[in-house]
C-alpha cells in the first residue's frame, strides 16, 4: 500500500578527509577550540547558560557543532571579548 522509506540504519554517513597540509595549517593559524565546559569556566558562568544562549540565538560567541559537541574557536572567543569591552565608570 505505501513504500516505506529506510530511515537510520540504510543511511551512512559521508565522510571527507583533509590532507595533512591543510590540517597543519589550521592547527597552526586557528588551532584552539574551547569546549562548552571550558568557556563557562573560563567566563565563570554555567554550561546550562551558554547552552540557553545558543537555543536563543542570543550568543555572541560563534561556535560550531562537530560530532555532537560545540566548539568555540578559542582566536574568535578572544576577539569577541575585546571588542565588547566597556569603560568603567570613575566616582
Amino acid at each position: 500500500m505505501f513504500n516505506k522509506v529506510k530511515r537510520g540504519r540504510g543511511m551512512k554517513p559521508q565522510l571527507r578527509t583533509i590532507k595533512e597540509e591543510d590540517l597543519n595549517k589550521f592547527l597552526e593559524k586557528d588551532g584552539l577550540l574551547f569546549t562548552s565546559k571550558d568557556l563557562a569556566k573560563m567566563l565563570g558562568v554555567t554550561e546550562g547558560a551558554l547552552r540557553k544562549q545558543r537555543s536563543k540565538n542570543r550568543s555572541i560567541f560563534k561556535f560550531s557543532k562537530l560530532g555532537g559537541r560545540i566548539y568555540y574557536p578559542a582566536d574568535v572567543i578572544m576577539e569577541t571579548i575585546h571588542n565588547n569591552l566597556q569603560q568603567g565608570n570613575l566616582r
